[in-house]
């Protein structure tokens, strides 16, 4: 076999290269500026914002007395119900946000009113979780962890 093919081939191919590099150039160009923007964009994402407000003054619980409000919508809500509170224990959350786990107890309607009272008033309060369960005596047990925010 003679060299002369080969040598053609590769001076083919240099060429092809020599014709294709500024278009690959470019691409790679724009490759590497996209690439910057998405990791400076998951930099400001990852960035906490503590000062940010998470809801309106309005219906966020004042900071100072957030856990004794809730505990007191809480038993009004439950005495005007017909519902037994059996706990309610504040637990930790992250800074805006106070949390309370609470247990409650009676008839399924007037339990599952109470749930819904709880959920409508203002100042916001949100169940994070929750389990309705059958309890003694023909009633449910409803437990979970309310959530609200502080300003």
């Amino acid at each position: 076999m003679s060299r002369r093919p080969i040598l053609l081939g590769m001076l083919t191919g240099l060429l092809l290269v020599a014709l294709l590099a500024p278009w690959t150039g470019a691409a790679l160009g724009r490759l590497a500026k996209a690439r910057a923007a998405r990791a400076a964009a998951a930099a400001a994402a990852a960035a906490p914002r503590s000062d940010a407000p998470v809801l309106k003054p309005e219906l966020a619980f004042p900071r100072a007395s957030a856990a004794a409000a809730i505990r007191a919508r809480i038993e009004r809500l439950a005495h005007g119900g017909g519902v037994l509170v059996e706990a309610i224990t504040p637990t930790t959350a992250p800074a805006p946000l106070v949390m309370m786990e609470v247990r409650v107890s009676g008839p399924e309607k007037a339990v599952l009113a109470f749930a819904d009272a709880i959920e409508r008033e203002r100042p916001l309060l949100r169940f994070r979780t929750w389990r309705v369960e059958a309890a003694e005596g023909g009633g449910v047990r409803l437990s979970g962890a309310l959530v609200g925010a502080v300003r």
